[in-house]
Formats: C-alpha cells, sequence, structure tokens
C-alpha cells in the first residue's frame, strides 16, 4: 500500500440545479494511482472526467467520499499541514492553454507563481533561475520567460502549463484533457514530453482524455468512465484486449484506423444506456482477471461473456 500515492474511495459530485433536480455529475467512483504511473481517465463528453480531477484538487469540495493523497485525507476540511501538502505536491495542467495564463503576466511571473505563494526561494536570482531551467526541460528557452501568453503557439503555451506544475516538483499531475486543444503532431510532442518527465522524476499522472489511442499509448492503467461512473477498469492491455463492458466496446470501435483498408472494414458498435437494459446503480464490481473490473450484475456479466 506504500506505493499507492493516490486513493480515490466511493467519490461523490452532486451539483444542486433547483429544489428538485440534482446533477449527479460523479456517482461513486473509487480507483487508485500508483507512483510513478499514469491512469487514463477516459469517457464521452459529460461523463465527469474534468470534475473527478476538479473534486480530487479541491477546486470543487466532494459531495462524498474519501480522495487520499500521500496517506493524508483531503475530501474534508483541511487543516494547514494538508493544505500545503496538496497545493505544492499537486497540481494540475488545463485543457485550455490559453484560458489558464494570466495574458497580462510573463511566463517568468505566470510559471513563478506557486513558488512566491508558498515562499520557495531565498532571491529573486533563485527564482528566475528555477523558471529558466524548469522552461528548458520542457523544450523552451530562457529568452520565452519575457514574453506573454499571446507571443506563443498552442503547444508552446501547453509546455508552458506543464512547466507551470513541475516548478512545484508534484508527486501527481492531473492532466485535465491536455492535449484535446492542439494539432496531432504537437500532442506527440507533449504526450513524449510528459512521459520523458515521468521517467525522470517518478512523478505519478491522472491523464483524463477523451482520445483512446492517445491514452494506450501514454497510460499503465485505464478507467473507463460513463454518467458518474467507472464502468470497467484495468490495465491498458486488458482493456484494450478484453474489452468487457458494451460502452467500453462502443470506445474501442470507434478508434479510426490508419489503413485505409482496415477503416472500410471497420464497424462502430452503438451503445444507448437508456436502451440497454443496464442499471448502473445495481451493478456492483465483478473482478474479470488480476486488476480487471466491470461495473455489472451478475447476469449482466454471463450475457457479455456469451
Amino acid at each position: 500500500m506504500s506505493n499507492i500515492i493516490l486513493e480515490v474511495k466511493d467519490l461523490k459530485q452532486h451539483f444542486k440545479i433547483n429544489r428538485k433536480f440534482t446533477v449527479k455529475a460523479v456517482n461513486g467512483v473509487s480507483f487508485e494511482i500508483q507512483a510513478g504511473k499514469t491512469f487514463g481517465l477516459v469517457g464521452e463528453s459529460g461523463s465527469g472526467k474534468s470534475t473527478i480531477g476538479r473534486s480530487i484538487i479541491r477546486l470543487y469540495n466532494p459531495t462524498g467520499g474519501e480522495v487520499l493523497f500521500n496517506g493524508e485525507n483531503i475530501s474534508g476540511k483541511l487543516n494547514s499541514t494538508q493544505n500545503t501538502l496538496l497545493r505544492t505536491k499537486m497540481q494540475m495542467i488545463f485543457q485550455d492553454p490559453m484560458a489558464c495564463l494570466n495574458p497580462r503576466k510573463k511566463v517568468l511571473d505566470a510559471v513563478a507563481e506557486g513558488l512566491d505563494i508558498h515562499k520557495l526561494y531565498s532571491t529573486s536570482s533563485e527564482r528566475n533561475e528555477k523558471v529558466y531551467n524548469i522552461l528548458e526541460r520542457v523544450g523552451l528557452s530562457k529568452e520565452h520567460a519575457n514574453r506573454y501568453p499571446h507571443q506563443f503557439s498552442g503547444g508552446q503555451r501547453q509546455r508552458v502549463g506543464i512547466a507551470r506544475a513541475l516548478i512545484m516538483d508534484p508527486d501527481l499531475i492531473i492532466a485535465d484533457e491536455a492535449i484535446s486543444a492542439l494539432d496531432v503532431s504537437i500532442q506527440a510532442q507533449v504526450v513524449n514530453l510528459m512521459k520523458k518527465i515521468q521517467s525522470e522524476t517518478n512523478t505519478s499522472f491522472l491523464f483524463i482524455a477523451h482520445d483512446l489511442s492517445m491514452v494506450k499509448y501514454i497510460s499503465d492503467y485505464i478507467g473507463v468512465l460513463h454518467l458518474g461512473h467507472i464502468v470497467e477498469m484495468g490495465s491498458t492491455e486488458e482493456i484494450f484486449k478484453n474489452p468487457i463492458h458494451p460502452y467500453t466496446k462502443s470506445l474501442l470501435s470507434a478508434i479510426p484506423s490508419p489503413n485505409p483498408k482496415m477503416e472500410q472494414k471497420r464497424t462502430s458498435i452503438t451503445y444507448d444506456y437508456n436502451s440497454s437494459g443496464i442499471d448502473y446503480s445495481k451493478g456492483s464490481k465483478k473482478l474479470i482477471d488480476g486488476t480487471h473490473f466491470v461495473l455489472a450484475t451478475d447476469q449482466e456479466l454471463d450475457e457479455w461473456a456469451n
């Protein structure tokens, strides 16, 4: 258990719209992330992926459940020690690299903001040197530090966002659709950069995305999310080679093939929850193989197996 850096237990995030209606964006999600590993969270838009990331890092206050980070419960009211741990050792890379950067701040000040808040330097020259070093690490140069966000391309801005997260030397980085706004060639560069950083620093990643091909490349484990429930979870190899849940099968069938002949033969599997007869609230986690879990009743599991 000492290798587990993040443990999410029955996390719930509900949003009350009015007296009669509450949106259950996340409804009983549980998973673990090991030190130095990447957990990929995939699902369609609106499934609750970003909400989970924001609840873990406490941009939202969780409605229910527990979040344990480095052995500390960070899901309730935080004391000063827990707050410092959360704000320094857990960082987030946001989806829109332009919206998350202050247009009036130079990159030097944007990246150093965490250092300023937590007083993690002795002199201004030490502060600047830390920023220059981290910019070079993510493929930018010292000269970029005095530019403003609008002077960068999308890929460069995302690198600034990664640098801002890395400068705090975090144990866990939540990458919330960090590559979805980028061109395909730039996506590959950013993902390779994240893999390189992980191998050098042993940082863990919660990689939130809807691009399964990219998730397959970067993730050690995958959780498939639908309507606020993790319907299937396992190692990357297990999920791609032996998908059990109909929703997982439909996601995998939608991945386009680069081979034109294979693409002509590919048939997408449709999945509609309302007409499927599946009730997530009645299902329970069924162990398939090792760490491969599926949310289902015994009867549903028998049907899918056949």
